[in-house]
């Protein structure tokens, strides 16, 4: 199996160890469809993922049935640490696959358990998850941070400044449609795109489908 480089997970790791974990782990490894459900919300899970190839949507639906995208991920990203670590046994989210998508699949309990060997790069492993997972929490909570925003215009200066951030410039890509980044925000797909034509007549921002520029 040849996993892409630069994963968290593995960080401080020789790929010779990474090959003898995983062998350990007794890890699957599965192909998904574009769009189709790698997780469904509500369904068991006990195992990590990790996108080898294409990319996926994290979602969840509310208690009237609109969906709420909460994150999306590409190559070399991990998902489902946080509920396994939590001891959830049924996903509170959806796993969509958004492109032809390859998964590796590391059962937690197994993970979670070193083997008679006690190998330092089994401990290394834990380590990082630990890591992971608090870094995910601050993903989220700064999701929380746009969200929380009283106006549409509010939200999407907050979510672009994020991204801006991340991107080291004031020009870059989204990774959402219209349609997705509405339900990302949590507001109406019409007032979303009122708001953004207006924000433009404004000159506070230019854009081009997903392409964003910050003036």
């Amino acid at each position: 199996m040849v996993l892409p480089g630069n994963i968290a997970l593995f960080e401080n790791i020789t790929g010779e160890d990474v090959t003898r974990l995983l062998s350990c782990l007794g890890i699957t490894q599965k192909k998904y469809q574009k769009g189709e459900i790698v997780i469904a919300q509500g369904s068991v899970v006990d195992s990590i993922g990790i996108v080898v190839a294409g990319h996926i949507q994290i979602s969840r639906n509310d208690y009237d049935g609109n969906r709420i995208i909460l994150a999306e991920f590409g190559i070399s990203s991990i998902f489902a640490e946080s509920f396994v670590c939590a001891g959830l046994s049924r996903s509170p989210v959806s796993v969509v696959s958004t492109e032809n998508s390859s998964i590796v699949f590391l059962p937690f309990a197994r993970l979670m358990t070193s083997c008679e060997s006690a190998c330092s790069f089994h401990r290394q492993l834990i380590v990082n998850l630990i890591r992971l997972v608090a870094q995910k929490n601050l993903m989220l909570n700064s999701r929380l941070e746009v969200c929380s925003r009283r106006t549409t215009r509010e939200k999407v200066l907050s979510f672009l400044s994020l991204e801006a951030q991340k991107a080291g410039i004031k020009e870059f890509k989204i990774p959402y449609t219209r349609a997705e980044l509405a339900d990302y925000l949590a507001v109406d797909r019409s007032a979303l795109s009122r708001e953004l034509g207006a924000m433009q007549e404004d000159g506070i921002i230019n854009y081009d489908k997903n392409l964003f520029i910050i003036s």
